[in-house]
């Protein structure tokens, strides 16, 4: 018996995917475009700068939330760790969702400081020495999605049936946007 309802369950994958959405839009939009340079020269160079810093900024937040403590300072909070700890998963179950927990643990523990000092905080210091926070190996981020991908497929098969296929349409989308931006 599972100690997660369905709805729960759905709520859960729907944060994760939406963590996803929000990166795979920054990384399509921005890492991914072969025109970046040519349209940050562009009319909206300006606009396209600041959505880079949003788009960046919100995707992190995004992923780092998912790593909260079950519970915060007395309030529930529905994450990978309130999953993990209320699942009432059988032993083989919570063995892979405890490995692949401390795959994604070890990836968003290199952006909890920028979290706590640059996206939930004004950290003065942090300001003023003009420090670089949150930086990962090139793909770790990808490694991330893949085995969040994999944590939620697992969790979505054991309370609702079948995998939970996170949306990659936000593709087609940036595409879109971006052929309405023409050079000057």
């Amino acid at each position: 018996m599972q100690a997660l309802s369905p709805s729960v369950v759905e709520e859960f994958c729907k944060l994760c995917d939406l963590a996803h959405e929000a990166w795979l839009n920054h990384l399509e939009l921005f890492d991914n475009n072969p025109r970046v340079a040519e349209l940050m020269n562009s009319f909206a160079g300006d606009e396209l700068a600041r959505l880079s810093i949003i788009t960046q900024e919100y995707s992190l937040l995004q992923i780092v939330k998912l790593h909260d403590k079950a519970v915060m300072n007395g309030k529930v909070t529905l994450g990978i760790d309130y999953v993990l700890k209320y699942g009432g998963w059988s032993d083989s179950v919570r063995n892979s969702l405890e490995k692949l927990t401390k795959e994604l643990n070890d990836f968003a523990s290199q952006l909890r400081e920028v979290r706590n000092k640059s996206l939930s905080h004004n950290d003065l210091a942090t300001i003023v020495a003009g420090t670089t926070l949150g930086e990962f190996a090139k793909g770790a981020d990808n490694r991330y999605f893949e085995a969040l991908k994999e944590f939620v497929n697992i969790v979505h098969d054991q309370v609702i049936g079948g995998p939970r296929p996170f949306n990659t349409l936000v593709k087609n989308d940036v595409g879109a946007f971006l052929a309405t931006i023409k050079p000057r």
